[in-house]
């Protein structure tokens, strides 16, 4: 778990961040469901990039279902959601199918290995 203000790593029962003394967000607490998950820092690169942005990644390996004040959901398995996050709330979010993830990943490091030419990764049709 990583605060979402200064990005420190956090022991997983803390409930505030040892560095800034931000609330950790419930949001970051340990999984109960079956998906595996992992923080990102972002950097400001633009002048409206926000300091604090962070990118969460999650991988639900199973199906389960949520239920809430408003009904019930089906989280759907082999799926990979993207939530980004200012602060301690999420404002947006986005899920690819595993294949696609698959692709992003060996496409993230084709890139950062170098072993192919930036025009190459840029035009291989996926799927």
């Amino acid at each position: 778990m990583h605060c979402p203000r200064c990005g420190l790593g956090q022991p997983s029962d803390h409930r505030f961040c040892l560095s800034c003394g931000a609330r950790l967000p419930t949001e970051l607490l340990p999984a109960k469901g079956p998906k595996v998950s992992r923080w990102f820092r972002a950097i400001p690169v633009h002048a409206e990039d926000r300091p604090g942005s962070m990118l969460r990644v999650s991988r639900y390996l199973d199906e389960f279902d949520i239920e809430t004040d408003e009904g019930s959901v089906t989280v759907p398995a082999h799926h990979v959601r993207f939530s980004f996050w200012l602060e301690d709330r999420a404002v947006c979010a986005l899920s690819i199918p595993d294949d696609e993830a698959e692709a992003l990943s060996a496409f993230l490091a084709a890139t950062v290995a170098g072993s192919e030419s930036r025009e190459q990764i840029a035009t291989r049709p996926t799927g």
